[in-house]
């Protein structure tokens, strides 16, 4: 699926959900060229989430709902995969930056996740040793300690925060399963680090007011990462009326959160 270009976002880039479990290696904001791993069914949403920023279009069931499991990948088949395409990029040279899984929605999502963490890793270890591998992860299943332990498996965990308090996260985020904030915390405070990633929005909906700052660096505060990355509309988003945050209005943000939380905060 791509999601449809509307005039409102002529200057933003469309983005095709991907097709397999291997896309890239793609140029990004943070990571340099980086590899993507889905573990998700091909061309199809699924997320706990329904944001209307999302690049990957709206979420069209809760995860609870469906036989989208059915079509995910088994662990034997991402065994497989990795090895031919992580084989056919080592042929080309063409190593990537990092190996992020991430796909069609929430990754953590997947059936047998942890074991197919283990696959990611054993494949980069054959392939392409030195790779950091990440996951980004809206958090919504890290009170599973399987789950938090797959994530430190990997190099980085990279976990969406895009609001501190329940009023701006029902707005910005839409989640589709039963979700508290301080039990996200909880549960980043249990990994053994963290990187948090926050996207900022005006227009139709605004995380940008003081009251909704005020909230989001207090849960900095408690969940102590290591690092901030802030980013605004880049790709075209599901919603429409939504506007992108200026850069220097971002920046302003980010020296406000380094400060809250005492670590570096970036803006992509």
């Amino acid at each position: 699926m791509t999601t449809t270009l509307d005039p409102e976002y002529a200057s933003l880039k469309p983005w095709r959900l991907p097709d397999g479990l291997l896309y890239g290696p793609f140029p990004t904001r943070r990571k340099g060229r980086a590899l993507g791993v889905n573990l998700l069914p091909p061309s199809e949403k699924v997320c706990s989430f329904n944001c209307g920023y999302c690049q990957c279009g709206w979420t069209p069931r809760p995860p609870g709902k469906g036989d989208w499991r059915d079509r995910c990948p088994t662990t034997e088949q991402v065994a497989a995969g990795l090895e031919r395409g992580f084989a056919q990029l080592h042929a080309e040279g063409n190593a990537p930056d990092a190996i992020v899984v991430s796909g069609n929605g929430e990754p953590t999502l997947a059936p047998e996740f942890p074991q197919k963490v283990e696959r990611v890793l054993a494949a980069r270890d054959r392939w392409f040793p030195g790779v950091r591998t990440m996951v980004l992860t809206a958090g919504t299943e890290l009170g599973d300690p399987a789950i938090r332990a797959a994530c430190d498996r990997l190099d980085e965990r990279c976990v969406k925060l895009d609001a501190g308090d329940a009023k701006t996260l029902r707005a910005v985020d839409i989640p589709l399963v039963p979700f508290e904030l301080a039990d996200l915390v909880a549960w980043c405070r249990r990994l053994r680090d963290v990187t948090i990633q926050s996207f900022f929005t005006r227009g139709a909906v605004d995380n940008t007011t003081r009251p909704a700052l005020d909230a989001w660096l207090a849960r900095l505060r408690e969940i102590r990462p290591l690092e901030i990355q802030l980013y605004s509309l880049d790709r075209v988003p599901a919603a429409r009326g939504l506007r992108g945050v200026p850069r220097a209005d971002l920046e302003a943000i980010a020296a406000e959160a380094a400060g809250a939380a005492g670590v570096p905060a970036q803006v992509y």
